[in-house]
């Protein structure tokens, strides 16, 4: 998959984010507002609820922060910052699920809201459950601060929903692709669990039998009212979805054979040539669309199912395993097998 340059971001998020970092910055002593600068963010946004930044703000705000602040553990003390009522309505949400498996899927369901620059893919294998966290933009030097900050507020929201002890909930263990930058002594005493590093993928793994937990809080109708101002807000925040955005749901659903913009233009009633000039206004090409989800959706089935690699050439429309084995190491440099557990 094509991970997106940082540079080229212009996609909003709340200012929340970075608004929950003040803290931590003036907690070491250093001066907020060159950080601010550095990102080009007015100090009066983080008086406005509703202030929206770009993500590369967020993302040249953090880079300021890490030359400020020499704390190799920063990014697990940024995550304890991040509790389910920095959220709002998705973090409410969560609280008010029946079961943790539904709390994670709303997560995953907004993800968009949830300040995150990774896609994560939920799912379960033999009694394990596994959140695995995949790269969507050429993060560089940030991307162990993300990490070991969406890791740690796994932790902290787990405790945020189940107020009691967790003792019989633990993860079983956090998977880093990373060298240990400390010691793994210091990672398991501040995660709580088993930490392993340089494994082939960035995962939260604990036992399934968690996922059927009832959450104290569960209130069904409640959160069906959070959630409809969810959606609001993903609009408020992210826009209206455009042509991208509907033409990867169409690729991400279609099983059986590999959409051509023809076809999916007479989904909107319009030309391909139309479709084409919208999809090039918002900076992408239909091919590139097709090759990244058509990635995505492999690798997800790679990793999450038992299917063959002939019954997933099938399931993504290619008539010969060898077309699909030919197409991914082109997407992805690599053979289909090497994303299986």
């Amino acid at each position: 998959m094509t991970l997106i340059n940082i540079a080229t971001i212009k996609q909003k998020q709340s200012i929340i984010g970075v608004s929950l970092l003040t803290k931590l910055v003036k907690d070491h002593g250093v001066a907020l507002e060159p950080l601010l600068k550095a990102a080009s963010i007015s100090p009066d946004l983080l008086d406005d609820a509703k202030a929206k930044i770009t993500l590369k703000q967020d993302f040249d705000f953090v880079t300021a922060m890490l030359k400020a602040i020499d704390q190799p553990l920063i990014g697990f003390y940024a995550g304890q910052c991040f509790r389910l009522s920095a959220f709002g309505n998705v973090g409410m949400a969560a609280a008010l699920s029946e079961k943790v498996e539904d709390a994670i899927e709303l997560f995953l369901k907004y993800i968009g809201l949830l300040y995150t620059p990774f896609d994560i893919s939920f799912f379960k294998n033999e009694g394990i459950a596994t959140l695995r966290f995949s790269d969507q933009y050429e993060l560089g030097a940030l991307r162990r601060f993300y990490i070991e900050r969406d890791f740690s507020f796994a932790l902290v929201s787990s405790r945020d929903m189940f107020p009691r002890t967790l003792d019989d909930r633990k993860f079983r263990s956090l998977h880093f692709d990373f060298d240990c930058p400390t010691s793994v002594v210091e990672y398991e005493k501040l995660y709580q669990c088993k930490v392993k590093f340089s494994m082939p993928y960035n995962e939260v793994v604990f036992d399934e039998r968690y996922l059927y937990q009832t959450l104290p809080l569960a209130n069904p109708l409640t959160r069906q009212l959070l959630e409809e101002q969810c959606d609001t807000q993903v609009i408020e925040i992210l826009g209206p979805s455009g042509y991208a955005e509907k033409i990867r749901e169409i690729i991400r659903t279609n099983d059986g054979t590999i959409p051509n913009l023809e076809d999916i233009s007479e989904q909107f009633y319009t030309t391909s040539r139309t479709v084409r000039r919208k999809l090039k206004e918002e900076g992408y090409t239909f091919q590139a669309l097709l090759k990244d989800e058509l990635a995505r959706k492999a690798i997800h089935l790679l990793q999450t199912t038992k299917l063959s690699i002939e019954q997933i050439a099938d399931r993504l429309g290619y008539g010969e395993s060898s077309s699909f084995i030919h197409a991914f190491k082109r997407w992805t440099g690599k053979v289909p097998k090497s994303y299986r557990g």
